[in-house]
């Protein structure tokens, strides 16, 4: 169901946003990309939940901030040639979702507060999240976690909409706890991927959408919401 008609990305952003590498999947729109390049932190703090091997942003991140990159998909092994011993990165073969755990098949979950306290982290600048569904499960252990201000600047995550992973009332109420929080969206596209006929498949109807959103919250952390003259 498309969902996402019913939920329009509305929020004006009074800064640049730029497409960031792959106009297939693996590229995000990202808010004020400038921010990192010119003016970094100390630490520009990236995590990335869900690649398959789609690392474009990835790879044009590092190339183009000093933004430390954390990733997470226990789905591959590696990240692949660019990113091995690269100082800047950690890759680590778990999943993201509600709870600590090692599953039947042997695969480890991880809630994002976990990996937080891990890697002594209390902020991200950029969240990316493609994890096929269990951006429910995941999120709603992150806004239990945290209720008032969700620690990440600005997030970049496909939505699922198909009733397989969540019901349209449970949408809207995941929907409703992101803006309670003060998490708006910004941009929205529908991932037609799926629709696109291959030898295999003749295609389908699209399920799901790319959303980018803004943090308003977070005070001096996050790097989005102050001053710049």
């Amino acid at each position: 169901m498309y969902w996402w008609l019913y939920f329009p990305a509305v929020f004006n952003c009074p800064h640049e946003i730029q497409r960031v590498r792959s106009i297939n999947d693996g590229g995000k729109w990202v808010y004020k990309l400038s921010l990192y390049e010119e003016r970094p932190r100390a630490k520009c703090v990236l995590y990335s939940f869900g690649l398959s091997f789609q690392t474009s942003l990835e790879r044009k991140m590092l190339e183009r901030t000093d933004c430390e990159i954390f990733a997470y998909d226990a789905s591959i092994s590696n990240m692949g040639p660019d990113f091995d011993n690269h100082p800047r990165v950690t890759f680590k073969q778990y999943f993201v979702g509600r709870e600590n755990k090692v599953d039947a098949d042997g695969i480890t979950w991880r809630t994002l507060h976990s990996l937080l306290q891990e890697n002594g982290h209390d902020w991200i600048d950029i969240l990316k999240v493609d994890i096929d569904g269990s951006e429910y499960p995941a999120f709603t252990a992150l806004m239990d976690d945290y209720h008032e201000t969700l620690p990440f600047g600005q997030l970049q995550m496909e939505i699922h909409t198909n009733e397989t992973y969540v019901t349209f009332g449970d949408f809207l109420e995941f929907w409703e706890r992101l803006e309670a929080r003060g998490v708006y969206p910004w941009w929205s596209e529908p991932n037609l991927i799926p629709t696109f006929p291959s030898v295999s498949s003749p295609g389908e109807l699209p399920t799901c959408s790319e959303y980018s959103f803004i943090n308003t919250r977070g005070g001096a952390k996050n790097l989005l919401i102050q001053n710049y003259e």
